[in-house]
């Protein structure tokens, strides 16, 4: 059994989608109880997407899905099966200045039927870049026919190791669909690319935090 971890570190400097998320700060605070002296690690700037998250259709206007936490029961993100569809980086086409991955690449990764309400990841190795400055900026994203053609799967979530999944330059509109099919986002991952199995059990563990329709989270993979 391996248990692969998919959280990317969380830390002062980070990458951030823009200039509207505030910027993660980790500090440290020294307070005095009961005669004595402790450290506390105290974190400004956090907020739902910061690192691993996992989103609901309760961040799309009117989804009137409720909270995560509310909607999904922990059990539900607790060792389910996910497939696992590996889709080298190095072979991506681009468009727009970013890499994208497209249908036939898809078809290609997926090695026997995927059946409904499964998770499904998708790796390239992207998330070895991280920790670089231009993480964002090189980050793939999903043509509309490969994402509608998971989305025809009916999976309960669909993950992969990109923080941009739609084109900022030509956005296609594919996420219309992908909310109104309640299905949960898992991204951005890393060491998706380690995985060596087709089928493995994921576990996803979101903050309890009421009413947030996103969670940051820590994630795993046992293979």
């Amino acid at each position: 059994m391996r248990v692969i971890e998919l959280s990317g570190p969380i830390y002062n400097g980070m990458w951030s989608y823009g200039n509207h998320y505030p910027q993660f700060h980790h500090r440290q605070m020294g307070i005095e109880y009961a005669g004595e002296k402790y450290s506390i690690d105290v974190f400004e700037g956090m907020h739902a997407q910061t690192g691993l998250y996992v989103e609901s259709p309760g961040i799309a206007t009117g989804a009137g899905q409720g909270g995560l936490n509310e909607r999904v029961p922990i059990e539900k993100l607790f060792m389910i099966d996910a497939y696992v569809l590996q889709v080298p980086y190095q072979t991506l086409a681009v468009r727009d200045g970013r890499p994208f991955i497209s249908l036939e690449q898809i078809r290609s990764a997926e090695k026997e039927k995927i059946p409904p309400k499964a998770a499904i990841l998708v790796a390239t190795g992207y998330g070895r870049n991280w920790e670089k400055p231009d993480y964002v900026e090189k980050t793939w994203f999903f043509k509309k026919d490969a994402l509608d053609y998971l989305m025809d799967k009916e999976p309960f979530l669909v993950g992969g190791d990109s923080c941009v999944w739609e084109n900022p330059v030509h956005p296609e509109g594919a996420f219309d669909r992908f909310y109104k099919m309640g299905i949960l986002l898992l991204a951005p991952c890393i060491n998706l690319e380690l995985v060596k199995s087709f089928k493995v059990k994921l576990t996803v563990m979101p903050l309890r935090i009421r009413g947030s329709a996103i969670c940051p989270v820590r994630a795993v993979i046992v293979e």
